[in-house]
């Protein structure tokens, strides 16, 4: 008779990517990183604040559209070598997703605006 030996299943720390793993790294280093190009380049300040449109920091809205779109869109990173074999679909997917997809939902937003009860545009 033999014994079956279960393994015990990995914790949820051993389930997580590398780049979820190190979460709080990249963050903490991208802080760092912005602290010291804030001190570092005189007027980087001012250069920032110049961008923006209707009010809104276009370098913010930029950087957390960049940072959450991936999580929204549930992108599985472990299959990124796989998914971008075939270029005859990876092209016409970054250009739908990237890049039509947010300038028809911004389009939307700005045409919109006026129109949707309880707005108030700027």
């Amino acid at each position: 008779m033999t014994a079956t030996v279960s393994r015990p299943s990995p914790g949820v720390v051993g389930r997580l990517s590398t780049v979820d793993r190190f979460l709080p790294v990249w963050i903490m280093a991208a802080m760092v990183l912005g602290l010291a190009a804030g001190r570092l380049i005189p007027g980087l300040g001012r250069a920032l604040d110049a961008v923006q449109v209707a009010g809104i920091s276009l370098p913010i809205a930029v950087g957390l559209l960049a940072m959450m779109y991936p999580v929204l869109a549930k992108v599985r990173y472990d299959r990124l070598e796989t998914v971008t074999r075939d270029r005859r679909l990876l092209v016409p997917s970054l250009l739908l997703n990237w890049f039509l997809g947010p300038a028809l939902m911004f389009t939307l937003a700005c045409l919109l605006r006026d129109r949707w009860p309880g707005s108030s545009a700027p």
